[in-house]
């Protein structure tokens, strides 16, 4: 299926910001042990140590999201608007961004598998999904400003 420029940004934006989402969700539950959506009486109340957690999970997303994604994210939409204006789906990403993928998902799972802390793996999933959120905006603001300036 062959797609625009400007469907490859819509695409590389939405994967980011739904898995992003999704992390953030994710990690929110694994960081307070409970859904967000129920509430649950037989927990007792986030300790200092959660909050702690948070807050720099918090901290680290968005300076990675701002900073380092934000980068990565302009160098994606370089490489988008240097494919020709109608091409392949799945040349939204390069072969070695899936092989990233699909490491970080493996490198995840080993992590779970190995018992680490639901503190420490709440808090890294938030983090990163934060970084995923933040760094989502640029495939639209980034090609926005390449419109403007061309």
């Amino acid at each position: 299926m062959q797609i625009t420029r400007e469907t490859h940004l819509k695409i590389a934006f939405m994967m980011w910001g739904l898995v992003g989402t999704g992390l953030l969700i994710f990690g929110m539950n694994t960081l307070f042990g409970r859904s967000l959506s129920v509430l649950n009486a037989d927990r007792t109340n986030p300790g200092m140590m959660e909050g702690i957690a948070l807050s720099l999970a918090l901290t680290v997303g968005f300076i990675k999201g701002n900073f380092v994604l934000k980068k990565l994210a302009l160098k994606y939409t370089s490489r988008i608007h240097a494919l020709p204006e109608m091409s392949p789906v799945y040349m939204t990403f390069a072969p070695k961004n899936w092989i990233l993928v699909i490491g970080m998902i493996t490198l995840g799972k080993i992590v779970r598998t190995f018992g680490a802390s639901p503190l420490i793996i709440g808090g890294v999933y938030v983090a990163i999904g934060v970084a995923l959120v933040l760094g989502s905006r640029t495939y639209l603001t980034g090609h926005q400003v390449r419109q403007a300036g061309a």
